[in-house]
């Protein structure tokens, strides 16, 4: 499918710089404090895209003149750029492009007029002939154009928090003609493709059927509740939630004595791998001793023989002459050498006293360390069978009682939920048992969207929603009565203010355009919404990385790669600001509201009065 994004914006005229803001095809996060021109991005984007002020429904851009001319932005598609230009205060787009597919000429945001700016858009997105969409129940038509399916792609700050279903336009009368512009988008079905009204005798088929299908899980969730009050009569309630809060602190003081524990055996085993290599070492130095005391004792034994034969043939005369040739004998000159072989025995002497000295200090360290790796590994020992023996089965044991009062409190809460389950099939009950029987055809365009097609998107939304830390996330459904998503049951009014409705919006809207995506249907490449989470105060106890606003801003940084997403909030809603990095998809525009620091606002030459 053919897609277009935003490249640049510009506002220009009146005498004034040019001001600028450039997008990449990712995630664009302009932000900044109140007052600095970021909601007028978004209503200078919209007058481009054909937008016509009226009394209810002011521009701020038109009606809030500060000199600026002319409103002009860059778009990029696949065939080539497309510049256009509007005068502000008029009617009149002046089109450059450099897609062959789209004519070079001045266009018109009147809907009447012959060359309609909506028509350039609704062909980039793929839609080149004219569509006949349902507008109403009598099967009245109208044609579908950009501005009536712009709401899903393009969210401006007074819209995104309204209790009304984001997929609904904001200007529609009815939910008929929105549902069959997405339609449209999802399956590329028109009013030609929707099928005949029911015939007023099979209505009344469902709607008995119906009432039977009504009847008989409201007889399962009776039981259900029987069984779980019966259980419940057996305990007490609050007992239980006493009984979870003194365990669940009995098992963070156990744990936390288990860590020390756990980590004080890790201590004594590193000591001990510490003292057996010195233990290794001590072996090392009496080996070595042992040996050079070997040798000491074969060197004393080489000396101790030339000592000794010199004594004992010291006591006897040589002879002078040969007895048998009576020739003259002459004595040995060199006699020292018994002298220095007494001497260097004597000098053995002391090594071998010096190397014993050594051999027992070695002895006694090696004794000494063999006692501390004893006693360490006892302590060990004793320390690793107190984790095994004591503290897990403690652990343990408790963790088993509090799953049981963790039960009792599931239990309480599927009472809770079943006795509102019963409230709302009775009053579902009541409704059909009541209704009239049909006389007149209506046109139900509700009735086209297949099961399949909703559940997909159902699927898209709960992991938006769950990406952002959203609470009963994995029940978030298509309430395909009021077009619009409820959450464990409840609506979007009943169950959360302003603020959640804002987020809310955003993300059905990023889950539905994605769905449209997935689909490979009829879409812009780009997604807009301004302060999504402004409004939203959560609770202080709730950590930061667990927070919707967090959650919120990942999936957008994970999926920045995706498609282009341009978002407009106040700095300080934002739970942290990530960095630009167009490698990643992701570029931050951050306005100060400061002359002497960075970019003061969105428009040059226009400063607050205070500032």
């Amino acid at each position: 499918m053919n897609r277009f994004t935003i490249k640049k914006l510009t506002v220009s005229g009146g005498g004034h710089q040019d001001s600028i803001i450039e997008f990449i095809d990712g995630l664009n996060l302009i932000i900044g404090p109140s007052n600095t021109g970021k909601s007028l991005i978004m209503d200078c984007i919209d007058y481009v895209f054909g937008f016509t002020p009226k009394v209810n429904r002011p521009s701020k851009i038109v009606d809030n003149s500060n000199g600026y001319t002319h409103v002009a932005l860059e778009i990029k598609t696949d065939n080539g750029s497309i510049s256009l230009k509007r005068e502000i205060g008029t009617t009149k787009v002046s089109v450059i492009s450099q897609n062959p597919d789209i004519e070079n000429g001045t266009y018109s945001s009147d809907r009447n007029a012959k060359k309609n700016i909506n028509d350039i858009f609704l062909k980039l997105i793929g839609i080149n002939d004219v569509h006949k969409i349902l507008s109403s129940q009598k099967g009245s038509t109208q044609s579908l154009t950009w501005r009536s399916i712009l709401h899903l792609f393009f969210m401006k700050q007074n819209d995104i928090d309204r209790e009304s279903s984001a997929l609904l336009s904001p200007n529609a009368m009815g939910s008929t003609s929105s549902a069959a512009a997405l339609l449209y988008l999802l399956t590329g079905k028109d009013a030609n493709d929707f099928q005949k009204p029911e015939d007023p005798a099979i209505s009344v088929a469902k709607r008995n059927a119906i009432i039977m299908y009504i009847r008989d899980k409201r007889d399962q969730l009776s039981q259900r509740r029987e069984e779980l009050e019966s259980l419940l009569s057996k305990h007490d309630i609050s007992d239980a939630q006493t009984m979870i809060d003194k365990i669940s602190s009995e098992i963070q003081a156990l744990q936390t004595e288990l860590n020390n524990a756990t980590q004080k055996s890790k201590k004594l085993m590193f000591e001990i791998y510490q003292q057996n290599s010195k233990l290794s070492e001590c072996n090392t130095v009496l080996y070595n001793f042992n040996s050079l005391s070997k040798q000491y004792q074969s060197d004393v034994k080489r000396l101790g023989f030339i000592v000794d034969g010199q004594i004992i043939s010291s006591g006897h005369r040589l002879a002078s002459h040969c007895p048998f040739c009576n020739a003259e004998l002459k004595s040995d000159p060199d006699e020292d050498y018994v002298t220095a072989a007494a001497s260097e025995l004597a000098k053995l002497g002391k090594h071998i006293s010096e190397l014993s000295n050594a051999q027992s200090s070695a002895e006694n360290k090696k004794k000494s360390i063999e006692n501390r790796i004893s006693s360490l590994e006892e302590e060990k020992n004793a320390l690793d069978s107190y984790i095994t023996n004591e503290l897990q089965p403690k652990i343990s044991a408790f963790k088993s009682e509090l799953d049981k009062n963790l039960q009792i409190i599931r239990w309480q809460d599927e009472l809770n939920r079943i006795h509102q389950e019963e409230v709302q099939y009775s009053a579902d009950l009541f409704e059909k048992e009541t209704e009239e029987d049909p006389k007149t055809v209506k046109y139900n365009i509700l009735t086209s969207y297949e099961y399949d097609l909703v559940n997909g998107f159902e699927k898209e939304l709960v992991s938006a929603l769950t990406s952002s830390n959203f609470s009963g996330a994995s029940s978030a459904r298509l309430n395909m009565k009021s077009f619009d998503i409820e959450i464990d049951g409840h609506s979007k009014p009943t169950c959360m203010g302003g603020g959640y409705s804002a987020v809310l919006n955003a993300l059905t809207v990023y889950a539905m355009t994605d769905y449209i995506y997935k689909k490979d249907g009829y879409a812009p490449g780009f997604l807009a919404m301004d302060s999504a989470l402004s409004q939203l105060s959560e609770a202080e106890h709730i950590e930061t990385e667990d927070s919707i606003t967090y959650g919120f801003m990942q999936l957008l940084i994970s999926k920045a790669l995706d498609r282009q997403v341009i978002i407009i909030e106040h700095k300080d809603k934002i739970p942290f600001i990530p960095k630009t990095d167009t490698s990643k998809g992701i570029r931050v525009t951050e306005f100060t509201m400061n002359k002497q620091s960075g970019r003061y606002g969105f428009l040059n030459d226009v400063f607050n009065p205070e500032n």
